[in-house]
């Protein structure tokens, strides 16, 4: 049996590969979420603002 095919429904384990397939899925799924959430999170960091050492000159 493939693991990318879909089973024959006459073979014998049929049922085990829908089961198999469903915790792919289920795995596929919770991988795609936390990749999403991370990628999220270090975009919404800010970024510290840049302060000047020193006054400016007067322009005077």
């Amino acid at each position: 049996m493939d693991l990318f095919t879909i089973p024959d429904p006459s073979e014998g384990g049929m049922g085990y590969a829908y089961i198999f397939m469903i915790f792919v899925f289920i795995a596929a799924s919770f991988t795609v979420y936390k990749l999403k959430k991370s990628t999220k999170r270090v975009t919404e960091k800010e970024t510290p603002k840049a302060y000047e050492m020193y006054q400016p000159k007067d322009k005077s």
